[in-house]
């Protein structure tokens, strides 16, 4: 008995299945129509409407040093990592910069920052990254490698004086503090000098012996005349002596003082460099002496070319979803209207 109602069931399934499939059939043209219309409209959507967008693509190398060695001595840079330097191409300075090369009036900071795509970092945990792909969007080919090529540039400035900066800045630190320390030491010496010398004048430079030397003549070795022995006072050749380092000490602490003003006041000077090229918003190159590092670390192998294809949208793609959701849509109407209506 559950045997025939099985197979009264499933002849049933296979009935209600071949009446679907007559009902799509019966509706063809029906969904024929859905599908074609919504894929004439997403195609048409995809090439009038939606904004192509062609990719500039950047290889940039970088390889900056630990120590920043300059005519002042070293600067141990405070970035540690390659990743650190790449993600700075981002920043707010960057990107204002390059707003205004570009001649933007509508574009914001972080509209732009959205154009920049900085490939994934996939270095291995034994080993340095150095290589970094940016991709670099825009409306038309000929403005995504401009703003490619200028992009760089401000990044290559920015950090130049970035550098160049905080490199200042640490050497005018240590020089005011090494200058304390030495006039501190050089009033200490000084100090020392006075009362070495104020004891040297106390001091008598001999010491009176009780002894005399007798001298005999050649001819019968007797003694004729002594003669009175001085011996140099020992105490006085050490305070002769440490008058001396003293003195050497002195004109080498004021030697030191001498070149560090030196130092600091041509410190000063890229100081205010700096300050006018802010003031300036930028627009001519800093002029500095403090040796760059930037530009022989930071580098492209090969210059950007301008994209001859646009990455998105893609026309093709857009037209078979744009078919696919239209022949749903009608598949739906079909049997809405078959079994509903």
């Amino acid at each position: 008995m559950n045997e025939n109602n099985n197979n009264v069931q499933y002849y049933e399934d296979e009935i209600d299945l071949r009446e679907l499939v007559m009902a799509l059939w019966k509706r063809k043209k029906m969904i024929i129509a859905f599908t074609l219309i919504a894929a004439i409209i997403a195609g048409m959507f995809s090439v009038f409407v939606l904004s192509p967008v062609y990719d500039t693509k950047l290889n940039i190398v970088i390889s900056m040093p630990d120590v920043y060695h300059t005519r002042y001595g070293e600067y141990k840079l405070p970035i540690t990592s390659n990743e650190q330097y790449i993600n700075l191409i981002k920043s707010n300075d960057v990107l204002i910069n390059t707003i205004r090369d570009m001649g933007y009036t509508e574009v914001s900071v972080e509209q732009l920052a959205k154009r920049i795509n900085i490939g994934s970092l996939d270095a291995k945990s034994n080993s340095v990254q150095n290589s970094f792909n940016i991709t670099v969007s825009a409306d038309n080919p000929e403005e995504s490698h401009k703003l490619a090529q200028l992009l760089f540039e401000n990044y290559i400035e920015f950090m130049d004086v970035m550098v160049k900066e905080r490199a200042i800045s640490h050497y005018i630190n240590y020089f005011n503090v090494e200058i304390m320390s030495l006039e501190n030491s050089l009033e200490v010496e000084k100090e020392t000098l006075a009362k070495n010398q104020e004891l040297l004048l106390q001091t008598p430079k001999t010491i009176d012996v009780e002894s005399n030397i007798e001298v005999q003549t050649q001819l019968n070795g007797d003694s004729n005349y002594v003669v009175p022995v001085d011996i140099a006072n020992p105490n006085y050749i050490k305070i002769e002596n440490d008058i001396i380092r003293n003195k050497q000490s002195i004109n080498g602490i004021e030697s030191a003082i001498k070149k560090y003003d030196k130092y600091l006041n041509e410190l000063e000077i890229e100081k205010q460099a700096v300050k006018e090229y802010y003031e300036t918003g930028r627009t001519e190159k800093l002029q500095s002496s403090v040796i760059g590092i930037v530009e022989n670390s930071i580098y492209l192998p090969s210059p950007p070319v301008v994209p001859t294809q646009k990455t998105s949208p893609s026309n093709t793609l857009n037209t078979l979803i744009g078919a696919v959701l239209g022949g749903m849509i009608g598949v739906m109407a079909a049997l809405v209207k078959e079994y509903w209506f």
